[in-house]
């Protein structure tokens, strides 16, 4: 009986035990529910809590806007403002904290302002506060300029720039280094009596006053010489042919000055050698519209912008092709090369491949390709057709990622890049790495 009664009573334990188990399980588990179609969700999203942009820094050229601020943690972009007494409009996205664009206008005030932002989802949350602007102006357009000598006097002229209240002459003695300001004046041209030498150069410069402070252009370096072109250099190109870092003085007018030649200089800032995109300049194609056999010189340079915005390659034909890709680099340096052995026979062609632009050489476009790629393609058509080649980043020693280097001999653009902007070579440069070279290839 003893044994029968241990084995109730354990059993009598055992079910409370169960009972007082559910129970627990029962008060305190909540199991997981979808939403249904009628049944709103009670998850909220994360708050954006991000701080405001502070500290920032601004230069500003003639229509180039360069800003740098403060990082926010935990932003995922930043999103960058401007106003120029018209309302607020968005200028572009920076994933890091700095930022540079081209398009404002020259002569114009503006502010500038950032949110930072962080991704949710497929969205980009903002942060509303922008209780941190910057204002600053930019310079004044170049004045484009015309100058003729006419017996002992030379004559300027040019458009009047927008904004503008007054303009700077200066002359400058072949050998000088250092410009003689001849006249401040309001009105658009100016005349003065010639120096009694067989060279000098003009420049003018346009003035701005805003905001208690005097805001000055760029100018374009002009020669003035008596003596008669005996011959005509075309030069073609994008900013490094145009002399974007040297006041518009690149090696084809140094060229041209020593070799007493007409220049006409048709390279256009951004322009490239390839025709993919047909809004843009296109260095082959201008060729084979412009270049008659009227030229005793032809200068080309490209393929550092067909690099820089991802054209397609290609790649060189076999013999006898007749027809050639335009969409790609070789394909359109092929057309204009195969246009102008046919019909410019004597003119005396010399392509410039650029030097080590900021490490293009080996820095990889989208496309996966460098510099070096663009540019041994550029060889390989030009051997095929005989032309010359002044190899700036093979031969020259002109390599721009070196600070140094960038700093003594590149573009500082009104000193927003202290050590110069990597790219566009001064006159300096122009001279001792480029004219070297190009002097080789013509003979």
């Amino acid at each position: 009986m003893k044994k029968r009664n241990i084995i109730i009573i354990l059993l009598a334990v055992v079910c409370v035990g169960m009972a007082v188990a559910v129970f627990m399980f029962s008060k305190y588990y909540v199991p997981k529910t979808t939403t249904s179609a009628t049944q709103e969700s009670t998850v909220q999203e994360e708050p954006v809590t991000q701080a405001p942009v502070a500290d920032i820094t601004l230069a500003l050229s003639e229509y180039r806007v360069f800003l740098n601020w403060k990082e926010v943690q935990g932003a995922d972009g930043y999103v960058v403002y401007y106003d120029n007494g018209s309302g607020w409009k968005e200028l572009g996205k920076a994933d890091i904290n700095s930022f540079r664009t081209k398009g404002l206008k020259g002569g114009t005030s503006y502010t500038f302002g950032i949110k930072s932002y962080r991704k949710q989802g497929e969205k980009d949350v903002l942060n509303e506060d922008m209780n941190y602007t910057i204002k600053g102006n930019t310079l004044p357009d170049t004045p484009q300029m015309t100058a003729k000598k006419e017996g002992n006097t030379v004559s300027l002229k040019w458009d009047a720039v927008k904004n503008a209240n007054e303009y700077m002459v200066y002359s400058m003695v072949e050998g000088d280094k250092e410009w003689t300001k001849r006249t401040v004046t309001k009105d658009t041209s100016y005349s003065f009596e010639a120096e009694k030498v067989p060279k000098q150069f003009v420049a003018v410069r346009a003035v701005r006053l805003a905001d208690s402070q005097k805001f000055v252009s760029d100018y374009v370096k002009t020669l003035i010489t008596d003596q008669k072109p005996e011959g005509k250099l075309y030069s073609c190109g994008d900013s490094i042919a145009t002399g974007v870092g040297s006041h518009s003085y690149s090696y084809a007018n140094l060229f041209a000055e020593e070799n007493n030649l007409e220049l006409i200089n048709k390279a256009t800032t951004g322009s490239q050698l390839s025709s993919e995109d047909p809004k843009k300049d296109h260095i082959c194609q201008n060729i084979i519209k412009d270049v008659t056999a009227d030229y005793d010189y032809l200068f080309i340079e490209g393929g550092n912008n067909d690099y820089y915005f991802g054209s397609k390659l290609g790649e060189v034909t076999k013999d006898g092709t007749t027809e050639f890709d335009m969409n790609t680099t070789c394909g359109a340096l092929e057309s204009a090369l195969s246009h102008l052995k046919e019909n410019c026979p004597d003119t005396k062609i010399v392509f410039i491949i650029i030097h080590n632009a900021g490490g293009r050489a080996t820095t990889k476009n989208d496309l996966g390709l460098t510099f070096t790629d663009y540019a041994e393609g550029i060889r390989a058509v030009c051997k095929k057709y005989g032309v010359a080649v002044a190899d700036c980043l093979k031969d020259s020693g002109f390599d721009t990622s070196d600070v140094k280097v960038s700093e003594e001999y590149t573009h500082k653009f009104n000193g927003v890049f202290p050590t110069g902007d990597g790219v566009h070579p001064t006159e300096e440069a122009y001279k001792k790495f480029y004219m070297p070279l190009i002097e080789k290839a013509v003979k």
